[in-house]
């Protein structure tokens, strides 16, 4: 009889990868979820945050940052003296009034509001000052700025003589008084920038349907180029406008227009700066090139002398 065998060991299982635990499985999860929210709310932010702001043009200024903006016109003419390139920046602004007119309140309301507590601030509205009075302006700056002392004293003074003592031998001689010396006192006058001469040049009659019973008005220099900034009147029998040139830059740098009514004579100047024109304008029918009825317009030049 066969002796029984021992069993043979069962053979040993294949390695199992060990499960992960649900509290690691937990920590995945939750680093997942914050890396998810921070990019959604970058992604918010993003996508529904203020623009940053660029290019911004001049006329787009906030209404407390304009302000500032024309005093800092005003210091840049002070430095360069560029009365044209002045105006320029000052039209680009598109006032609803006379730009420089415009500047004069501006320089009124920053007065008033601390401006003249600071020497820069007050650097800036005496350089305001000096470019709008020199064209004619006024505001309230005028009397809220201190009075400028334009004058520098210069004092000479000298070393004091030295008592002039004899040889022994000598007896000692009074020395003789020096009479006082004048104070040198260099004055400085503050004056004002010389405003441009204009010439009325010969009106000439044109026929538009297009622009019945306009009065076009331009400003420009020697050369024909146009100067905007410049002030324009016309006066009629119970009334007068004063305008400026400039505020319609696509029709040129120194244009300016007025519309006219049949049956009355006008008369054009530039006040401080040009004798009016010679004759009334008035308008009345005129037929255009193509045939068709009109009125007639005016076209008229001031040209300045330099």
């Amino acid at each position: 009889m066969a002796r029984d065998r021992p069993p043979l060991p069962a053979p040993p299982l294949a390695d199992q990868p060990a499960k992960p635990s649900a509290s690691f499985v937990s920590v995945w999860l939750i680093a997942l979820g914050l890396i998810a929210g921070l990019l959604l709310g970058l992604a918010l932010s993003w996508a529904l945050g203020p623009p940053p702001e660029r290019n911004t043009e001049p006329h787009q200024l906030r209404d407390e940052h304009r302000n500032h903006y024309l005093v800092a016109i005003a210091l840049e003419y002070q430095h360069s003296g560029d009365l044209h390139a002045a105006l320029r920046k000052l039209i680009a602004l598109r006032p609803g009034q006379d730009p420089l007119q415009e500047l004069a309140d501006a320089a009124c309301a920053l007065a008033g509001e601390g401006y003249l507590n600071s020497e820069s601030g007050l650097r800036g509205l005496q350089a305001a000052a000096q470019l709008y009075r020199a064209q004619g302006r006024s505001g309230c700056a005028d009397v809220l700025l201190p009075d400028e002392d334009a004058s520098a004293t210069v004092e000479a003074t000298e070393a004091p003589l030295a008592d002039a003592t004899a040889p022994p031998a000598l007896p000692t001689k009074t020395p003789l008084s020096r009479p006082p010396q004048p104070t040198a006192t260099l004055r400085v006058v503050a004056t004002a920038l010389p405003q441009r001469q204009f010439a009325p040049l010969p009106a000439r009659t044109f026929c538009d349907p297009d622009l019945p019973a306009l009065m076009e008005v331009y400003t420009v220099d020697y050369l024909g180029r146009g100067i905007p900034g410049q002030m324009l009147r016309v006066r009629w029998s119970n009334g007068e406008n004063s305008f400026i040139s400039g505020l319609k830059p696509e029709r040129g740098d120194g244009y300016a227009d007025f519309q006219m009514e049949e049956g009355i004579g006008y008369i054009i100047d530039m006040p401080g700066a040009s004798a009016a024109l010679g004759a009334e304008l008035s308008t009345g029918a005129c037929f255009a090139p193509n045939g068709s009825q009109s009125l007639k317009s005016w076209r008229v030049t001031f040209r300045s002398d330099t």
